[in-house]
């Protein structure tokens, strides 16, 4: 008897020779858990440009729209079960970096979302992954006028989407800073298109510890994952549906990551898919698949650390000031080698996650 097929992502972001973000942070883990992975590279870096020193190439829109008709014209298009689009750019981590050597453009934007709907044509079940690589913490990594293409373009093509919550904020115009906050951006996420709606990472400053909640001058120590998801109008009993909304919390880790969103947003599309394999579909499969990839991510995390403590007290050194986030100011190249995701020594975590963090609903009594 013929076994079932792998599932198929086309993986549509950037590449580092180097290190672990994009392309590079999403192949191995989706391999892992059983995908097969066609990457397709918009940006070739020798590494990510939180390092002082970088060079590489980045494709314009002709160049990606050239290979995916290449795709289209051998008859690969019906194989893909799903379609991950992330970073398709170098985040801005280098405050020296010319930013027109490595931004996204509107071309390859736009490419994209046709090459989406051509898809769809010849397979309307194909599962489109959208995360809205556009930046973090206050500042856009892309120029502004990228925003309304994410916006207006992609997300209402999306089935999911993956913001993080300074990205939530920009696509809905609603600062993600309190449970009733994130209920609304979520709300706003699905009117405009996205069926699953799934903030990674936001403070929500009213679901703190309660001796942390007086602290102005203490970073809060726990994120939220806020996700939302709403029945399609073919869903069976569909009609006056709320949306399932819940929320994992995870502990805030002092650590200058690199990578991670691209990472969690292949975490969250594997884990969707097994859940939906499995039976569990719905808000049941949400909340399992969340759950799931918050406890992967957690233990890359911890092995990155644990890894970066061992290289550093070997090598008789110190944490470098101005490296210690990540962003690249002051940082050596060795430093910042030692801070990249520890991804495939984190097998186990990938595979069999230890799931300690639960999703909870922390809107009771709301509407």
């Amino acid at each position: 008897m013929a076994s079932q097929p792998a599932p198929r992502v086309l993986s549509i972001q950037s590449h580092v020779v180097h290190g672990y973000v994009g392309n590079k942070a999403a192949t191995f883990p989706l391999q892992l858990l059983g995908f097969d992975v066609d990457p397709l590279n918009a940006v070739q870096f020798s590494n990510h440009t939180g390092y002082r020193h970088f060079a590489g190439e980045r494709l314009e829109g002709p160049q990606i729209k050239k290979l995916l008709d290449g795709l289209e014209a051998n008859g690969m298009l019906g194989e893909y079960t799903h379609i991950l689009t992330g970073r398709s750019h170098q985040a801005r981590l280098n405050p020296f970096a010319s930013a027109n050597r490595y931004l996204g453009r509107a071309s390859s934007l736009e490419v994209i979302a046709e090459f989406v709907k051509r898809l769809r044509a010849v397979n309307p079940k194909v599962v489109f992954v959208l995360d809205t690589v556009m930046g973090d913490e206050g500042a856009l990594y892309v120029p502004a006028d990228l925003v309304p293409l994410y916006r207006d373009t992609l997300l209402p093509l999306a089935d999911v989407v993956t913001p993080n919550a300074f990205e939530a904020e920009q696509l809905t115009g609603i600062p993600v800073d309190s449970a009733a906050a994130a209920a609304r951006a979520l709300a706003r996420l699905h009117a405009l298109g996205a069926r699953t709606a799934i903030i990674t990472s936001a403070v929500l400053l009213d679901r703190q510890p309660p001796d942390q909640q007086q602290q102005q001058a203490t970073l809060p120590p726990l994120l939220h994952l806020v996700a939302s998801s709403r029945r399609s109008s073919n869903d069976e009993d569909a009609v006056a549906a709320p949306p399932t909304r819940f929320a994992v919390a995870f502990p805030r880790l002092a650590f200058g990551f690199t990578g991670c969103g691209d990472l969690f947003a292949a975490l969250l599309l594997a884990n969707l898919h097994r859940e939906s394999g499995g039976g569990r579909r719905g808000a049941a499969g949400l909340r399992a698949a969340c759950e799931r990839a918050v406890a992967s991510m957690q233990g890359v995390l911890h092995e990155t650390i644990a890894r970066y403590r061992a290289q550093t007290q070997d090598a008789g050194a110190t944490p470098e000031d101005g490296g210690g986030d990540g962003s690249g100011r002051g940082a050596s190249a060795a430093e910042m080698r030692r801070k990249e995701l520890n991804v495939v020594h984190s097998r186990a975590a990938i595979e069999d996650p230890v799931i300690e963090f639960r999703a909870e609903d922390i809107w009771v009594g709301e509407a």
